[in-house]
Parts: structure tokens; C-alpha cells; sequence
């Protein structure tokens, strides 16, 4: 379990992860012509869709996590085609909340810097 301290998720993102809602953080494009975002997004498990079948959304403290950075040309972000010559520049999956919080510090991100894709420019 992540510890509430510094260099940690809020107590309200930690929570969106936790229930498999996915978060995001806008950094610098490698492409001027291009806007780029890491992502993390819960892996859900039967579980998950199981509780989703019957109306509920699931709490796991023990969650893997996918991180995918990956960047968009500008042109197609206002488009239904927003994926039109983006490029993934890395992904990873992280154990638990710990292993993901590690993933964050070697790609030189912190957890305040994410926030909920709908409070964001994120084309996804």
C-alpha cells in the first residue's frame, strides 16, 4: 500500500487507481509538432468485470498498473483520428502501487503532476 507522505499519490487519485480508473500527466514532446502524455492505466481482472456485471466498481489495494508515454501530432488531436501519427515512446507494467511509484521516479515523474484524463487535453 502506497504511503499518504511526500512523493506520493493524493488521497483522491490514489482512490481513482485503486476503483481502476486511469490517470494521466502531459510532458514534453519529443516533436515540436506534437503534445505527449504518460498515462497509467489499472489493469482490471475478472474481478473487475464481474463487479462491473453486477453495478459495482471494485477496490484492489494490490492492482498492477500499465504505463504507456506516448505523444500526438497537434494536428489530430481535435479529430477523431487523434492517433494518426502518434508514437508510443515507452511503456512498462508495474506490481503494485509501490513498483508503480518507482516506474514514476525512473522516468523523472512525480505523482502531483497526474490528474483525471476528463481535466485534461488527453485524446484518449
Amino acid at each position: 500500500m502506497i504511503d499518504l507522505s511526500e512523493g506520493s499519490f493524493s488521497a483522491d487519485k490514489l482512490n481513482a487507481l485503486r476503483l481502476g480508473r486511469s490517470l494521466v500527466a502531459e510532458v514534453h514532446a519529443t516533436r515540436p509538432e506534437c503534445r505527449a502524455w504518460v498515462a497509467v492505466h489499472p489493469v482490471l481482472t475478472e474481478a473487475d468485470h464481474a463487479a462491473q456485471h453486477e453495478g459495482w466498481t471494485r477496490s484492489d489495494v494490490g492492482r498492477a498498473f500499465r504505463l504507456i508515454h506516448r505523444e500526438y501530432l497537434t494536428k489530430h488531436l481535435d479529430g477523431w483520428d487523434y492517433d494518426i501519427g502518434s508514437s508510443e515512446i515507452k511503456r512498462a507494467v508495474a506490481d503494485g502501487e509501490a513498483g508503480l511509484l518507482n516506474f514514476l521516479r525512473d522516468w523523472g515523474m512525480a505523482p502531483d503532476q497526474f490528474a483525471y484524463p476528463w481535466d485534461t487535453d488527453y485524446p484518449e
